[in-house]
């Protein structure tokens, strides 16, 4: 395993910094490193994997990309409940696992353990951020332990999440909208351990949703998301939605308070001049369910075969790197597409449609529709199936009429009014 002095000296080269030390970083950094090149990962967090800012809901074909085993897999779910604000719950179940609760800080040390085994180095505790561009290099400042130091690259890989401070020192934008999380791990009876619970409505999560995802029969991880300027502080959300429904919350003792917010959206730009962006520092994450893990390791793939392309021509220039977006957008644009227009749909339904519309699904041919086709990794193949529902047909119809013809300044007082601030 290669080692740096980094400590020891002032300015230090490598072929690549990362800033952000989370699964997308470290993949990304891995994959590089195995090439032969010297790279360094700054994580501002002291341990790998911590905070816990996720729910650690993946599906089987995530531990799959990542390489992983299934001594991650805390509990296999098939299918959930999903609850309209007025009462109506649509039960969708099948034989197959749908999804999988893993233990999210040991994924994300491992990554970081086998890219340390590929030689990368990882720097704990250690606040970096872009210093400057330099002919052939660039500065990055790192402060750890008191002591202020810059380490100069060939390129650098921003993979320092949400609100990321390499995406603003290159100007590469920001995704559309941002939700805000609030959860929390808990002891809690779960009867139905095989099953997760999820929760509509504009008043206990506003653009988004509240969950219930059991790790056993007696723990759980829950939480709530809220959308929009005019929300309010996603805690207050959550208490709503403790309150709205007692039966399935009665006993819940909060073991550790997580949260955090996940882009929505696309970055416009996800490279420049020696800089790549991966991860939610780059908007790859899923529009509908706010998980990024899958969508970051294919991320991490495709800027660490970029990265190494670029190194060894040593072509690092901003018409180079951007074959990266161009892969992204080939891979996964389409997919974010299409959720993207279901979740635009789904933000202009009012509670009573919500309610009509989980009744509607209740009937039993949609329910095999939707346990048949559905994919937390790629919507689009139940997005086609949905099409066809009626409910769901006529606001597609109306929102392509609206695009066409364009809204009434009255029309759109409205929809602001109704909408949770977007």
């Amino acid at each position: 395993m290669r080692r740096c002095r980094l400590l020891n000296t002032k300015n230090t080269y490598y072929d690549l910094i990362v800033i952000g030390g989370g699964p997308a970083g470290c993949a990304a950094a891995g994959q590089i490193a195995q090439k032969g090149y010297r790279v360094l990962v700054a994580e501002e967090h002291p341990v790998i994997g911590e905070p816990v800012q996720c729910a650690g809901l993946v599906s089987p074909r995530t531990l799959r990309t990542a390489g992983l085993g299934a001594d991650l897999v805390l509990n296999r779910l098939y299918g959930a409940f999903v609850h309209a604000p007025g009462g109506e719950c649509l039960t969708i179940r099948g034989k197959k696992e749908r999804a999988l609760v893993i233990d999210r800080a040991a994924f994300d040390r491992r990554i970081a353990e086998r890219a340390r085994g590929a030689g990368v180095e990882i720097l704990n505790g250690a606040r970096a951020g872009l210093g400057g561009f330099l002919p052939e290099a660039v500065n990055v400042n790192i402060g750890r332990r008191g002591r202020e130091f810059t380490a100069r690259a060939r390129l650098l890989i921003g993979a320092d999440g949400i609100g990321s401070g390499v995406a603003a020192g290159i100007r590469a934008g920001a995704p559309a909208q941002v939700v805000r999380m609030y959860a929390a791990e808990v002891e809690l009876k779960c009867p139905e351990q095989r099953m997760a619970r999820i929760f509509l409505g504009r008043e206990i999560a506003p653009g988004w949703f509240g969950w219930i995802v059991p790790v056993d029969e007696n723990h759980a991880r829950v939480g709530v998301g809220a959308a929009g300027g005019r929300s309010k502080h996603p805690l207050l959300y959550f208490n709503k939605l403790v309150e709205a429904y007692p039966a399935f919350f009665k006993g819940m003792k909060v073991v550790r308070r997580t949260g955090g917010a996940v882009p929505i959206g696309p970055i416009p730009r996800i490279y420049a001049e020696r800089t790549l962006l991966v991860g939610d520092a780059a908007g790859q994450v899923k529009p509908i369910s706010g998980g990024g893990l899958y969508l970051g390791l294919t991320g991490a793939k495709l800027c660490a075969s970029t990265a190494v392309r670029a190194l060894s021509t040593g072509d690092l220039s901003a018409r180079a790197l951007a074959a990266y977006q161009e892969l992204w957008e080939r891979e996964m644009a389409e997919e974010i597409k299409i959720a993207l227009a279901h979740r635009e749909i789904y933000l202009t339904l009012s509670d009573p449609e919500l309610n009509t519309l989980i009744g509607f699904f209740g009937h039993s041919f949609w329910q095999y529709v939707i346990s048949r086709y559905a994919d937390i990794d790629y919507p689009s193949l139940l997005a086609g199936k949905l099409s066809f529902a009626r409910p769901w047909a006529e606001k597609f119809l109306a929102a392509g009429l609206q695009k066409t013809l364009g809204r009434s300044p009255e029309a759109k007082t409205k929809e602001e009014a109704f909408s949770p601030g977007f």
